[in-house]
């Protein structure tokens, strides 16, 4: 670990001449230690690592091995800690490199995100791109559409007439976010992969909307006037509340987060419970049960603001959200690494190698990505 040693203090400016030209040259040779070095050397890129790595409880290692001893804390073990996981992300990538039978990492084919085709699909049958749809009209149904700044606000003419008209859909393919403001105000936010149907107004007894993938919700409020969420056969019925609902079809089950308010679960029309805020009920499909557990909504929710969060998350999950957002195909070659668990929160990159080189800094997985497979070994 000498060279690791001396990579520390080559970022720190703290090397002989002589030894700052061998780190160099050596730094040079290799692309990707290369690459990590300047992450070493970039104090801004340091504390995102450090707070991805925060399943390491890096102040517990190093009182241990006795860089910091009880009661002598201050900014500067932080600097420790953070190099010392870069170090070693470093010297893991560079010493254990496989042997030349298996593939290289290969991140330099770089998938973005955020380019989406988001579609409005009218009830009557028209079909408009919203990254080109400013204002149009409905004269059919009377409803006029309007999509500034990128969010899509649908008009609110005659809101209780005596029937819905038919529904409208929102598509979002993977890669993009979008979000819409319903006829009551309500606002809704679309993740990645997912769709939304609604109507241009809503009937007198209730307001009903249907969810497919992932939405976040912030009901406008209005006691006589329900709001209603449909995924599958599960619903969610609240008066004024935020709250997540996650129905991919690729899972298992549906999860519904609450924010604020209070939300009630439905089967089948029939109310099964009743949520309070800071709790999370899954639906599982095939059985047709629910649980209800408490937890950080800030997980849940975080998308909805472009940042991953994930707290005590297998990587195949982890992965699977990956999979959405940048719209690539995960191989494992090894599917045991599915089970490896992470903590962090960083930004929604626009290219997913940002992403990736965090997970390979934990020394556990490597990557190699060729058009849109992305490729996942075990180190």
């Amino acid at each position: 670990m000498e060279f690791a040693k001396k990579l520390l203090k080559y970022c720190q400016g703290e090397l002989s001449k002589e030894d700052e030209e061998e780190v160099r040259r050596v730094v040079e040779r290799n692309p990707e230690l290369k690459a990590l070095v300047e992450e070493l050397c970039d104090k801004e890129r340091i504390g995102e690592t450090v707070r991805l790595l925060e399943k390491f409880d890096a102040e517990r290692a190093l009182r241990k091995v006795g860089l910091i001893r009880s009661g002598k804390s201050g900014r500067r073990w932080w600097w420790v800690a953070a190099s010392v996981a870069l170090v070693a992300g470093a010297a893991a990538l560079f010493y254990l490199r496989p042997e030349k039978e298996s593939p290289e990492p290969v991140l330099a084919e770089e998938v973005s995100a955020g380019r989406a085709r988001v579609v409005l699909y009218s009830a009557t049958g028209e079909q408009w791109d919203l990254d080109t749809l400013s204002v149009v009209r409905d004269e059919e149904e009377n409803v006029r559409f309007s999509n500034e700044e990128g969010v899509l606000t649908v008009g609110e003419d005659s809101l209780r007439e005596d029937a819905e008209v038919a529904f409208n859909k929102v598509e979002v393919p993977y890669g993009g976010i979008y979000s819409l403001v319903l006829a009551d105000g309500t606002k809704v936010y679309l993740n990645s992969g997912s769709s939304l149907e609604f109507p241009s107004r809503f009937g007198k007894e209730k307001r009903l909307v249907r969810i497919s993938g992932e939405a976040y919700f912030e009901v406008a409020g209005d006691e006589g006037w329900p709001f209603v969420v449909r995924a599958g056969e599960m619903g969610v019925k609240v008066l004024g509340t935020e709250f997540n609902v996650k129905s991919y079809a690729d899972e298992a089950g549906v999860y519904t987060t609450l924010v604020e308010g209070s939300v009630a679960v439905l089967c089948e029309g029939k109310e099964l419970l009743r949520l309070r805020p800071g709790e999370q009920s899954y639906y599982n499909k095939g059985v047709g049960n629910v649980t209800v557990k408490e937890v950080d909504t800030g997980v849940f929710t975080a998308w909805k603001d472009g940042m991953f969060y994930f707290k005590d998350m297998p990587l195949g999950e982890i992965l699977r959200t990956l999979a959405r957002w940048y719209d690539v195909e995960v191989f494992y070659v090894n599917t045991g690494v599915q089970g490896i668990v992470y903590n962090g929160k960083m930004p929604m990159y626009s290219g997913i190698g940002d992403v990736l080189r965090k997970f390979e800094l934990s020394g556990e997985v490597r990557f190699e990505l060729n058009g849109r497979t992305l490729t996942v070994y075990k180190k």
